[in-house]
């Protein structure tokens, strides 16, 4: 007999934990069992304000927990496979917040853990379960837009000197693993090869324009498709103003923009279909540069796909492998720019 609640817990109490405890309080079968941070103090004040049953600053102990069915991992990048791997061998169904890791060996690691142990892996990618996401991704895979041609992605985000300031391992090399495509464009990134299918190869150009980080601020990438679309990614952390990020989509019989963070169709106009869209009212393309303020709906829903498969006992949307294409076109993209030549994508 299925649970009518699952036991959830969270590693990492920054801005990614504040996210899924807002979301697990709105949420009729989850409770909220643990959280995990470093300092007491700062765990138990995180556990008080949003209801987490217990607090732990020991991380064996909170492994240990037997009323935890789920962790959602959010400390950052380049320590998600130090904490899920523990995780997956007590038994654990692992949650990680996107990216799945900074390297290809520490991803695989996570997937060989969990598949090992027996325990789900599930990454979060919630711009998938957008409405506007899946009406374009069900009019590619219909062919209604015919031959798709072009696929671009435009992510021209700001963020203030403090992001990077106030937490050390922003944009450094070893926790954050890259920057503007690994932490933001990853979302764009999945999406495209979600919706029209795997990347063939990259020609990047990134590099550190702004920000006094030792990572990218500002990329641009055009990519091959293995259909034979082409596209481009524009990705950076230091253009004002903030603008909303879109997608675009081209085929032979019709077009369509949308933004999956928002959840908002710009454009959509294709052959024979009476409904046409061209920037809805009251649109407009200045974005906040606040990183606490996005809807965190999608959040919710991607939390609850992974719950409902758990149920079904079928995977969920969003697995360890399916992860992996989005960060092997990222991995390509700085191979690319460091050597300066076109390069390959790797089938994950």
């Amino acid at each position: 007999m299925s649970k009518t609640k699952y036991g959830f817990g969270l590693v990492g109490i920054g801005m990614g934990g504040v996210t899924h405890a807002t979301q697990f309080a709105e949420m009729d079968d989850v409770e909220f069992v643990a959280c995990y941070g470093r300092k007491a103090e700062k765990a138990k004040a995180f556990a008080d304000k949003y209801g987490a049953r217990n607090w732990y600053d020991d991380f064996d102990e909170f492994c240990a927990d037997p009323d935890l069915d789920f962790v959602v991992v959010c400390t950052p990048n380049g320590t998600h496979a130090q904490h899920a791997i523990p995780l997956a061998r007590a038994g654990k169904n692992v949650i990680v917040e996107k990216p799945l890791e900074i390297t290809r060996d520490k991803a695989h690691s996570i997937i060989d853990a969990c598949r090992e142990h027996d325990v789900s892996l599930s990454i979060i990618y919630q711009m998938r379960f957008g409405e506007a996401a899946r009406k374009v991704k069900d009019a590619v895979a219909s062919g209604l837009f015919g031959e798709i041609l072009q696929v671009d992605a435009y992510d021209k985000a700001f963020r203030e000197v403090s992001y990077y300031r106030d937490d050390a391992w922003r944009g450094t090399r070893e926790f954050e693993g890259g920057g503007t495509l690994t932490t933001q464009t990853t979302h764009l990134i999945d999406l495209m090869q979600w919706i029209a299918g795997p990347v063939k190869s990259v020609f990047a150009n990134c590099r550190t324009a702004y920000h006094d980080i030792e990572v990218e601020d500002l990329a641009n990438a055009m990519l091959t498709f293995e259909s034979g679309a082409t596209g481009v990614i524009v990705s950076s952390t230091c253009f004002q103003p903030a603008m909303k990020s879109r997608i675009e989509i081209h085929g032979t019989k019709g077009s369509a923009i949308f933004n999956g963070e928002y959840d908002e169709l710009y454009l959509w106009e294709v052959e024979g279909d009476p409904q046409k869209i061209d920037a809805p009212e009251g649109f407009r393309f200045r974005d906040t540069t606040d990183p606490y303020l996005f809807p965190m709906e999608r959040h919710r829903a991607n939390l609850q796909e992974i719950i409902d498969a758990h149920r079904e006992k079928r995977t969920s949307m969003v697995t360890g492998e399916e992860a992996l294409k989005s960060e092997e076109i990222i991995l390509a993209i700085y191979e690319s720019s460091d050597k300066g030549h076109i390069v390959e994508v790797r089938n994950p």
